[in-house]
C-alpha cells in the first residue's frame, strides 16, 4: 500500500477543496492507496470549509449588505470554541461567487459587508454570546478592489474630493480624492489575515495583476492603479499607514484596509498550510501526492495552494500529480521532472458541469502510475 496525500485547492465557482478531495478519495484505487486527506487553503474560496474541516468548526450565519447592490447576503463564519478563534472567508462575503457576471465591475463595487459583518461579531463577542481572542480572515477570492476601504467606510471612513466635497467610497473616485478621514475602532480581539497572493499592491507583478478575473477592462485596471497610488499616499501623508510596511495586492488590496482598523498579523499561505493546516506532518511517510485548483498559471507560483504544495513536496523529492482544470502550458514546461501535470480538460469536453467524471478519470490515470511511484521509492 502507497500512502497518497490529498491536498487540494479549491477549483473557483465549481467545488471546494472538501468536496474536490472528497471525489479523489472516492475515487481512488484503494488496493494501491491509503489515501489521507487534507485539503488546503490558500485564503481563497473555500477557506471556511476547509477550517471547517481541520478545526472541527461550529458554523454561525449573519447576514450583510451585498457588495453589488442594496440587497443583503447571507454569510457563514466558523467558531472555534476550545481555541477562542473564529475564521472569516472574504469571499464567502464580498467573492466573485457572490456577484453575478453582469454585475462583475471593480470599479463600482466596495467591501462595506465586510466591516458589517466584523461589526456584528465585535457586538456579540461583547454581549458575551461567545468568546473570541482571535478573528482569522482569508484573503481573496474577492469580486472588489478597494483596498478594503469599504470596509472601512463602514466604521466612518470618508474621502473628499479638492473642494470638501465627499466622495462615495468605490474605485472609481480614488484618484479624485484630496483628503481622508479616519478614526481607528477598536475591537475585542486581534486580527489575522491569512494571504492567497504575496504580491505587492503596486508596481509589476501588483494587485491589478488579478483585475481582469473581477471583470476589470484594460481601461478600468489604469483607473483602479492610478487610484490606488492616490489613496496609498493620502494614508502616508496623513499618518494612517505605516509607510515602512508593504501593502500587498490580495483580494484588491484589503490587507491595507485591515491595517487601517487594527494591527494584524500577516500569515503567509504557505505558514498558513504547512504550520496551521500541518500539511508536511509525517512527510517522510507519503509516497505520492495529489494537489491541484481551477487553473494554473503564472499567479499560481505567487504564495497560492497548489504552487506552495509542488515546492514543499517538489523539494523532498515526492512525485506530485498535478490535477487542474487548466494548466498553462508555458508553466508546465517549467515544471521538475517529479511534477505530473493532468488537465481536466482533455478528460471531459467541459470539466465544470462533469468534474466528478473528469476527477473519476485522474484517479484511474493516477493509480496507473505505479511504475513511477516505484521509481521514487
Amino acid at each position: 500500500m502507497k500512502n497518497i496525500l490529498v491536498a487540494v485547492n479549491s477549483f473557483k465557482e465549481t467545488a471546494d477543496a472538501v468536496q474536490v478531495s472528497e471525489l479523489f478519495n472516492k475515487y481512488l484505487d484503494k488496493s494501491i492507496f491509503n489515501v489521507i486527506q487534507k485539503p488546503i487553503s490558500d485564503g481563497g474560496d473555500g477557506f471556511l470549509e476547509v477550517c471547517r474541516f481541520h478545526f472541527n468548526l461550529e458554523i454561525i450565519e449573519y447576514t450583510v449588505s451585498s457588495p453589488n447592490n442594496d440587497s443583503y447576503i447571507d454569510c457563514k463564519v466558523g467558531l472555534d470554541n476550545k481555541n477562542k478563534t473564529l475564521y472569516i472567508e472574504s469571499a464567502e462575503v464580498i467573492g466573485l461567487k457572490k456577484v453575478p457576471d453582469y454585475e462583475r465591475n471593480p470599479l463600482k463595487l466596495n467591501s462595506k459587508g465586510l466591516g458589517e459583518l466584523i461589526d456584528l461579531i465585535s457586538k456579540d463577542i461583547e454581549e458575551l454570546k461567545f468568546d473570541v481572542e482571535k478573528v482569522i480572515i482569508g484573503i481573496g477570492g474577492t469580486a472588489t478592489m478597494d483596498m478594503g476601504l469599504g470596509l472601512c467606510s463602514y466604521f466612518g471612513l470618508k474621502l473628499f474630493d479638492v473642494s470638501g466635497n465627499e466622495l462615495e467610497v468605490l474605485p472609481e473616485n480614488f484618484s479624485k480624492a484630496a483628503d481622508i478621514e479616519f478614526d481607528k475602532p477598536d475591537f475585542p480581539f486581534a486580527i489575522e489575515l491569512v494571504l492567497d497572493v504575496n504580491n505587492p499592491l503596486l508596481g509589476k507583478d501588483g494587485g491589478i495583476l488579478f483585475g481582469p478575473q473581477k471583470g476589470a477592462a484594460k481601461a478600468d485596471l489604469q483607473i483602479i492603479e492610478s487610484g490606488w497610488r492616490n489613496i496609498s499616499n493620502l494614508l502616508k501623508n496623513n499618518y494612517l499607514i505605516n509607510s515602512s510596511k508593504p501593502q500587498y495586492g490580495a483580494g484588491g488590496g484589503l490587507q491595507t484596509g485591515f491595517s487601517l482598523l487594527s494591527e494584524c498579523k500577516i500569515i503567509p499561505a504557505k505558514d498558513f498550510i504547512i504550520n496551521n493546516l500541518r500539511i508536511s506532518e509525517n512527510i517522510n511517510d507519503i509516497d505520492m501526492v495529489i494537489t491541484g485548483e481551477g487553473a494554473f498559471d503564472k499567479q499560481s507560483f505567487m504564495g497560492k495552494g497548489a504552487g506552495i504544495i509542488i515546492d514543499l513536496f517538489d523539494e523532498k523529492n515526492i512525485p506530485v500529480a498535478l490535477c487542474c482544470g487548466r494548466i498553462d502550458y508555458s508553466i508546465s514546461e517549467q515544471l521538475s521532472m517529479n511534477i505530473f501535470p493532468m488537465e481536466l480538460i482533455t478528460y471531459v469536453d467541459d470539466p465544470v458541469t462533469n468534474f466528478e467524471e473528469a476527477i473519476k478519470i485522474a484517479c484511474s490515470e493516477i493509480s496507473g502510475m505505479t511504475d513511477i511511484l516505484t521509481k521514487f521509492s
